[in-house]
């Protein structure tokens, strides 16, 4: 069995004292996969300081025992058995933390009223695990790599499409048909082709409209392998770029550069984003900037906090972020150039390699 679950579930348990918690009930499911290695659709898990068990139901038994060997797996004898009553009243447990970030308002009520003659108390705990889940491990490391990977193939392989008359929806196709071939498990999110006036919209809805001579074309895609995500955007020009083209281009470009120069341990995630955003405003383009220069990535292709104007992450090793600055003009089109990063113990590392010079395509 891989030590990095125990691992996991030690360092959660370091946070209980903290949080003034007897337990943890975790019912995100990539929170439990996270924790514990299950992968069904139906889990939940309760950690104390000596105990660790996952409820499930009789469909995901042998998976169970296969994937989480580290827990007590319960499962119920019939379908009316309360197996989270049974775990609280049998361990004596009064004050449970609960993903506040993730357990609904009528959830929570629910085990309010279910449970209150029991004297439970619910204790919010935020986004305890999303926080542990910002710093990766050397095998999340190696699967988010292998992730950029099959990225920067699929980029390299539509190339040999991107061409007048082409269809939007038809690239996001061969895209993800892609990915998959080359060992995808699935991409990571909703593959965005975008063009002409379409590469305006940050997060554009691939349409059946066709790629002509002059367009910007913005593609923004990613793999999932092993349950972890890669996410790179690039925008290339079909035909001849004009000069405003290049010059938003190589703007979009250099305030990349200069973020990813700017990642090092210690670094507020606040100050990175200002870096990219001094650039794109000296440009005199600092009103079409829309959005936070990037995010963590990880189990989730949004798997936490990162570069925004209000962030206040700080920068830790083994952390992997997206810097994506873009350039968006309402009726002319955008730009968005976007790498996945992991922060270093001296600095940073790029983990996406397709190339990013402006590259056009002839007609």
């Amino acid at each position: 069995m891989s030590l990095r679950f125990p691992q996991r579930v030690h360092r959660l348990r370091s946070r209980l004292d903290e949080l003034n918690v007897d337990a943890l009930v975790i019912t995100s499911r990539l929170n439990v996969r996270y924790l514990s290695g299950f992968t069904g659709s139906a889990g939940t898990l309760l950690i104390g300081r000596d105990f660790a068990v996952m409820l499930t139901d009789r469909r995901y038994t042998l998976r169970a025992q296969s994937e989480a060997p580290g827990y007590e797996i319960v499962v119920p004898d019939n379908p009316d058995d309360d197996l989270f009553k049974t775990q609280l009243e049998g361990r004596s447990l009064r004050k449970v933390g609960f993903e506040s970030a993730n357990v609904t308002v009528k959830t929570l009520e629910g085990w309010r009223e279910k449970y209150n003659e029991m004297g439970v108390e619910w204790v919010p705990t935020g986004t305890t695990v999303e926080d542990l889940r910002m710093v990766k491990d050397a095998e999340e490391i190696s699967s988010v790599r292998a992730a950029c990977g099959i990225a920067d193939a699929a980029f390299k392989h539509i190339q040999l499409f991107l061409q007048p008359e082409a269809v939007e929806i038809d690239l996001v196709m061969e895209l993800e048909f892609y990915m998959r071939r080359q060992g995808a498990r699935r991409p990571a999110f909703d593959s965005i082709v975008a063009s002409g006036a379409n590469s305006a919209i940050p997060h554009a809805e691939p349409s059946e409209k066709r790629l002509q001579p002059g367009d910007f074309v913005t593609l923004d895609f990613g793999a999932e392998v092993d349950g972890y995500c890669s996410d790179i955007t690039r925008t290339v020009v079909i035909g001849s770029a004009s000069d405003e083209q290049r010059r938003i281009y190589q703007t979009v470009l250099e305030a990349q550069l200069r973020a990813i120069e700017a990642i090092k341990p210690g670094v507020n995630g606040a100050d990175v984003d200002a870096v990219a955003r001094q650039v794109i405003t000296e440009a005199g383009y600092g009103d079409y900037f829309t959005h936070g220069l990037g995010h963590s990535i990880g189990l989730s292709v949004h798997d936490g906090m990162g570069f925004s104007q209000k962030s206040e992450v700080v920068l830790e090793p083994g952390m992997v972020l997206t810097v994506e600055p873009g350039i968006y003009i309402e009726g002319f089109g955008g730009v968005r150039i976007e790498d996945d990063v992991l922060v270093t113990e001296t600095g940073a590392e790029v983990l996406t390699h397709a190339p990013k010079h402006l590259l056009e395509f002839p007609v």
